[in-house]
């Protein structure tokens, strides 16, 4: 997720396209110092993001809608509507599927910050993705870094726009990863066993 932040803050991929191209363009990134960072889902994995941002120095605010989430000294808790409102990089944490429809939808897009970037490394149905694509071609957000859809392997228009970065579902896809993900469920196997 960091790295993805990273990645569009710096514009790696029209710069890499650039050379690839055989065209010398330096084009102006940003920096995340100071960035506020909405993190949509503050459970493991959005503690963490929020844990490896901080040196950043940047304005973490969370939006999590179960009652027992609360804030940290490292992030602020939000509603919904004030961290789309607010944030100028929102990342979706959530671990549960939507009961009727995503997340993010027409409405929420309106609602975000002009400008904003948004990440999506959770589950794709979070987000209404011909929404998210008409806010990336309005221009309303600035890019976009997705690393799961809706419908996998993903065959749609985002891949037409030049301000959306699209991995292949690979968020957890190292060798160490892997082999921890596979020992923690044999070990929360044996543990239901026991019991």
């Amino acid at each position: 997720t960091v790295w993805l932040i990273l990645y569009l803050f710096l514009i790696v991929y029209e710069l890499s396209n650039s050379l690839i191209s055989f065209r010398w363009n330096k084009e102006m990134g940003l920096l995340l110092e100071n960035k506020k960072v909405g993190l949509i889902g503050f459970g493991r994995i959005g503690r963490r993001v929020s844990e490896l941002l901080a040196p950043f120095r940047c304005q973490i605010s969370f939006y999590d809608p179960r009652p027992d989430c609360e804030a940290t000294t490292a992030a602020a808790k939000s509603s919904l509507e004030a961290l789309l409102r607010d944030s100028d990089i929102v990342s979706l944490h959530a671990n549960v599927e939507p009961a009727s429809r995503p997340l993010l939808t027409e409405n929420e897009f309106r609602t975000i910050k002009k400008g904003c970037f948004l990440i999506n490394t959770a589950r794709g149905s979070l987000i209404d993705e011909k929404a998210l694509f008409q806010a990336l071609e309005r221009g309303h957000l600035q890019g976009a870094a997705l690393d799961v859809f809706a419908n996998e392997p993903y065959q749609g228009p985002l891949n037409l726009l030049p301000n959306v970065i699209m991995t292949p579902h690979i968020g957890s896809y190292a060798k160490e990863s892997r082999i921890q993900m596979e020992l923690e469920a044999v070990h929360n196997l044996l543990k239901g066993l026991a019991s």
